[in-house]
């Protein structure tokens, strides 16, 4: 596929899938979910990770951790075939910097594990405690971070239906 053609699938610019592909950026959840999209994979597999042939994953307590934008992330979802959802356990150090806020096609379901996390979306600012979750159109910007401690939490990305058709 070309880059132009992954920009065109993806909605991410041909210059930052260039540096993407150089390894001078790191992807963030927005850019891999789109990415995931684009090829129609799951998220796991831009990780290196293999499925196996059966319609069904199961994901361990103690999956590897990939760090990206300084979110460390374990894929959780990705039998052979998935195309709908992506599942990620997430952690968010409180020392990261506030990236730009993401937008992407889609949903996104939240669920904080531990911590309390601190959720920016469409321009209003919501504090999410352990036991929290939140759901929400991704296409509005959004961005989230931690708030004092190490923030858990289980992320969910479901992929618009209207292009689902074009994946395959």
């Amino acid at each position: 596929m070309t880059l132009e053609r992954a920009a065109e699938l993806s909605g991410i610019s041909i210059s930052h899938l260039s540096r993407l592909e150089s390894s001078e950026r790191q992807p963030s959840v927005a850019s891999l979910l789109a990415l995931s999209a684009a090829f129609g994979v799951p998220v796991g597999t831009l990780f290196g990770e293999t499925q196996g042939a059966t319609p069904l994953t199961i994901s361990e307590p103690d999956e590897p951790r990939r760090e990206s934008n300084g979110l460390a992330i374990a894929s959780c979802s990705g039998y052979s075939g998935s195309s709908a959802i992506d599942a990620l356990r997430v952690t968010v150090p409180p020392d990261r910097p506030a990236p730009v806020p993401a937008r992407h096609p889609g949903e996104e379901w939240i669920y904080v594990l531990k911590g309390t996390l601190r959720l920016e979306y469409d321009g209003a600012l919501y504090f999410l405690e352990t036991g929290n979750a939140v759901h929400f159109n991704a296409e509005l910007p959004h961005r989230f971070g931690a708030e004092k401690s190490t923030v858990e939490l289980l992320l969910v990305a479901a992929k618009p239906t209207r292009n689902l058709h074009q994946i395959h």
